[in-house]
């Protein structure tokens, strides 16, 4: 008869006590019974030997997975659980390359902590509105799919990642923010811009960064992100052209401020909002109390101008009431020039004449301004209370105008309808 040695019967009994844990680990997976099988798995690994071979990280990352999911627990333990399980299975991968025990799995314990993080935990967390633990989620989500990502991994039917996970990356960008960190909203923004993203949900995208480099003052990154989003994104355009003109003019004060403005109009001479902005700043410059004594005939011909280009891009209810109100004002303030001349000389007679004639001009030309409101006001099913209020200023400055040019007829008309304005 064959004899074994004293050594070779303890080999073989530690052996089969190996395979005794191991086939009780797996009864307890295949039965649903996790919390048992974390038990005996903590057990098994608890053995040095056993925790330097590859299965037991296999089953003991697939085994936290599962327990992870149990709904009784509190968010911060599930989330820890899955973070374990994601190492773990790492780390049996590191000692089986082949990963075998995954592979047969298609890799679905991989892929199951991603969803768990994406989906079970990030987005309950979310709405629940526990913004905080939703952006870690996601981020660890993010981590998993990077992992898989990079390290080829494959799932059912040879299911493979994109490099991109944009919806992911793009929650995590949206938790960032929400939790007033723009550093980190930028990294992830970033990520999304760089991959060239389109799409209705991908718009903050470039809103945000735009905010954001403009913040920095970083200028070649905030040029950058502009002419995407005005590429991607063309009907967002009045957004587009308020930013640039917010980073252009950031910090310049009037009458610099100006050849900002100047600079833009040559670059967009299309845009309305510009072009508006613009002539509503220099109408405050030219009243404000600093420029009561001041010469502001280079200004006004600058405003005239920009109200002329803002009104051929786009008609507008605005537009009109500032090239109204300007004009008239305009024509009273060279009137009362024409006035302060009193000296009886020929050159002192020529000047007041031609004030005079300019004042006549100018009144002349807000007439077209002031009606096209008169119009465009009267033509409104359910006028607010501020439209009422310019539409009755419209109507006097017309009424104005008419008793200037001794025009009896339009006054009377334009009296009437005053009145019953409410």
């Amino acid at each position: 008869m064959k004899k074994f040695s004293f050594v070779a019967l303890l080999v073989f009994a530690a052996n089969f006590v190996m395979a005794q844990d191991l086939d009780e680990i797996k009864k307890y997976t295949l039965l649903g019974q996790v919390q048992k099988a974390k038990e005996s798995v903590d057990k098994y690994m608890s053995v040095e030997k056993n925790a330097k071979k590859a299965e037991g990280w296999f089953y003991k990352g697939t085994i936290y997975n599962q327990v992870s999911k149990d709904t009784a627990k509190q968010h911060a333990e599930s989330a820890a659980l899955k973070s374990q399980a994601f190492d773990f299975l790492k780390k049996y991968r590191e000692l089986d390359p082949k990963a075998e025990l995954l592979t047969e799995q298609s890799n679905g314990p991989l892929f199951d902590i991603y969803v768990g993080y994406a989906s079970e935990l990030g987005i309950k967390a979310y709405t629940s509105k526990d913004i905080a633990s939703a952006h870690e989620d996601f981020k660890k989500g993010l981590e998993v799919h990077d992992y898989i990502f990079t390290n080829n991994i494959t799932g059912n039917n040879g299911f493979k990642f994109e490099a991109l996970d944009t919806i992911l990356v793009l929650y995590t960008a949206i938790t960032a923010g929400e939790l007033k960190k723009p550093d980190d909203a930028a990294v992830y923004y970033k990520k999304l811009a760089d991959a060239n993203v389109t799409g209705d949900q991908y718009i903050d995208t470039y809103q945000v960064l735009t905010e954001y480099y403009k913040t920095k003052k970083d200028d070649g990154a905030f040029s950058e992100i502009l002419a995407k989003g005005r590429k991607f994104y063309p009907k967002n355009e009045e957004y587009w052209m308020a930013i640039e003109t917010e980073q252009a003019i950031d910090g310049v004060a009037k009458p610099a401020l100006f050849e900002k403005y100047e600079e833009l109009l040559t670059r967009h001479p299309e845009s309305y909002s510009l072009a508006y902005n613009y002539a509503v700043e220099l109408y405050h410059y030219i009243y404000s109390d600093e420029m009561k004594n001041a010469n502001t005939n280079e200004y006004k011909a600058k405003l005239e101008a920009a109200g002329k280009k803002a009104l051929a891009n786009k008609q507008t209810i605005e537009a009109n009431f500032l090239m109204t109100n300007f004009l008239y004002n305009n024509s009273i303030d060279i009137a009362d020039e024409a006035r302060k001349v009193k000296g009886p000389k020929p050159d002192d007679l020529k000047k007041k004449k031609a004030l005079e004639a300019e004042s006549t001009k100018v009144m002349n030309d807000c007439i077209p301004y002031a009606e096209a409101l008169v119009s465009i006001f009267e033509g409104l099913p359910k006028p607010k209370g501020s439209e009422k209020v310019n539409y009755k200023q419209s109507l006097v400055i017309l009424k104005n105008v008419y008793e200037v040019k001794k025009d009896a007829a339009k006054v009377a008309a334009l009296e009437k309808k005053i009145s019953v304005v409410e």
